[in-house]
């Protein structure tokens, strides 16, 4: 059997023989690549804030780097993983209120996020770096972001970042997509912006090149209430075997360099 048949089992196909505890309902939107995402899929008239209007049979195609990550962590737990299609924003309540037992989707707990939840240990490096267009030689390093109008998606601490290296004028964004838009549209002139995203986006689009390091290096986590101590320890030994098998230098190549 193919690999891309074992993801597919893996991730959705969940038997009526199974028990609850064979099944880790796993939060993403799938509104999110190279994260989680359905390749064709037009995402630009959804509301980001909502729940993605997704169908059976398009999230059987469900395919990124957490959908990949989900796939290797369900192996090696023994389990089954069901994808919830779930709003980003709204993840941490999904988690608390029940409707997953896991976010896995991009996610650094934040300044706010309930002491209720806790985060496991990093599955993903990733930091914030900066972008430009091809033709654009201006920008040569992040002490140039003071002349051009920078865009970021919405954050406080991008924000203050942007803010504390001298930045000039700022531009928030809450789809990614439109952030490349206007930038190949010459509305904006840098993007700051998550790197696994940027080298994606670089790797199969020559309109854009990426200026020096990321800013910072952070962690994606998978999200677990606090109060389920089994699974934290499940979830722990697997992500670690993922890293020391090198599955998850595989994912990142995948999905960061150039095809």
């Amino acid at each position: 059997m193919c690999l891309r048949s074992l993801a597919a089992l893996s991730l959705f196909l969940v038997s009526g023989a199974l028990h609850a505890e064979d099944v880790l309902r796993v939060g993403m939107d799938t509104r999110s690549p190279p994260w989680s995402f359905v390749p064709g899929l037009d995402y630009s008239k959804e509301d980001p804030s909502k729940d993605p209007q997704i169908t059976e049979a398009q999230l059987r195609k469900l395919t990124g780097i957490d959908a990949d990550v989900a796939t290797a962590l369900g192996q090696r737990m023994g389990m089954v993983v069901r994808i919830v299609p779930i709003a980003w924003f709204d993840l941490e309540n999904a988690l608390l209120s029940k409707r997953i037992d896991a976010i896995l989707n991009a996610w650094t707990p934040g300044r706010l996020t309930p002491a209720t939840i806790v985060a496991s240990d990093p599955y993903y490096e990733w930091g914030l770096l900066l972008t430009v267009r091809s033709d654009d030689a201006s920008v040569k390093s992040y002490a140039d972001l003071a002349r051009v109008t920078v865009g970021h998606f919405k954050s406080q601490v991008v924000e203050r970042t942007l803010r504390s290296i001298g930045a000039g004028k700022l531009q928030v964004y809450d789809v990614q997509e439109a952030l490349f838009d206007d930038l190949a549209t010459k509305k904006i002139g840098a993007i700051l912006y998550d790197s696994p995203y940027v080298r994606w986006r670089v790797s199969r689009d020559k309109t854009f090149r990426t200026v020096g390091e990321p800013l910072n290096r952070l962690g994606y986590h998978v999200g677990l209430r606090r109060e389920d101590a089994a699974l934290i320890a499940k979830v722990k030994t697997a992500l670690a075997e993922i890293a020391s098998f090198g599955e998850r230098e595989k994912i990142r190549q995948k999905w960061e360099m150039p095809q």
